[in-house]
């Protein structure tokens, strides 16, 4: 079940931000039935510190969130030397609003509404060093 405590070392723990509840656990079931231990959070104000306490081998992030927006939380793991290598997938309905710049600095973008086997496809490409879509 999804938690805020420590993933066992062992497992390869998934940072979830969404603020929708629905969605948050969806994302949580489904990634933990692909075998990833999963820490959620609902805003956006503790991810930095968080992404640096449990170095999650990736980051879902929404980018409309209570507390802090997703394009500054997106900023500063970026900046961070402890978590800049953390790969992000966006799953947001603002994705438009994504610039260039900061579009390079994320690994993938997922448009909201979506499919879940598209999230769970560009979850394993990512942590795979698949090819990213065309």
């Amino acid at each position: 079940m999804m938690s805020e405590a420590s993933a066992s070392p062992a497992q390869k723990t998934i940072l979830v931000v969404e603020d929708s509840d629905e969605i948050r656990e969806l994302l949580g079931f489904v990634l933990e039935a692909e075998g990833y231990g999963v820490v959620a959070l609902e805003d956006g104000r503790d991810v930095v510190e968080t992404a640096r306490e449990q170095q999650p081998v990736l980051i879902t992030l929404d980018l409309a969130l209570p507390g802090k927006d997703g394009w500054a939380i997106v900023r500063e793991l970026q900046d961070d030397e402890k978590t800049r290598d953390i790969p992000i997938l966006v799953i947001s309905a603002y994705t438009r609003e994504l610039d260039a710049p900061l579009r390079r600095r994320v690994a993938r973008v997922i448009s909201k509404p979506f499919y879940i086997t598209q999230v769970v496809s560009e979850v394993e490409e990512i942590l795979t060093g698949g090819p990213a879509p065309s």
